[in-house]
């Protein structure tokens, strides 16, 4: 079989593409990218990918494992998978699911409330509170940490499950 197609097949993985002209898709393992946002939803497959989102962006999704995730801002942000690591500046809402995962962000300050929805087991999430927010968490052995912006008032909070834990930073 000819190496051609097989190189333009690995191009392709590697290249954000649009998806409709609204999503940025990054697809693989292993591939470390920076990427401007240009206010467009961004989602993020495979496993082992370092990628770097600058500007604003609208809905971040990454799925998969072992993925290193930054940001600066977003309209959301959603982590599936197990052992992601997402860090970023400012989004409006966050949801985190499955196992292990990572999320430090600061949250709300748009007017609405921001929301936390965490479910799965064993999450890690790390919040500074810009406004009102509303957290969900539910499963096991999560930890939720959070601060307050100036002005901020505390989250409200829903929470099930066995050994979860929600608190104020120090």
């Amino acid at each position: 079989m000819p190496r051609f197609p097989t190189l333009v097949l690995a191009a392709a993985l590697v290249q954000p593409t649009l998806a409709g002209a609204e999503t940025l898709t990054i697809e693989g393992v292993g591939i470390g990218r920076d990427l401007d946002c240009g206010g467009k939803d961004v989602g993020i497959y495979g496993a082992e990918n370092a990628i770097v989102l600058t500007g604003r962006c609208g809905l971040i999704t990454v799925h998969g494992s072992k993925h290193t995730v930054s940001f600066e801002e977003g309209a959301a942000v959603a982590v599936s998978g197990a052992d992601n690591r997402v860090t970023g500046g400012r989004t409006q809402d966050v949801t985190v699911s499955i196992a292990q995962n990572s999320v430090t962000a600061t949250l709300g300050g748009a007017g609405s409330p921001g929301t936390l929805d965490v479910s799965g087991a064993q999450n890690r999430v790390s919040l500074v509170l810009a406004g009102p927010t509303r957290f969900t968490v539910q499963g096991a052995d999560h930890a939720v940490e959070w601060m307050r912006s100036e002005g901020a008032p505390n989250p409200e909070v829903q929470a099930s499950g066995i050994k979860n834990t929600i608190k104020r930073k120090p």
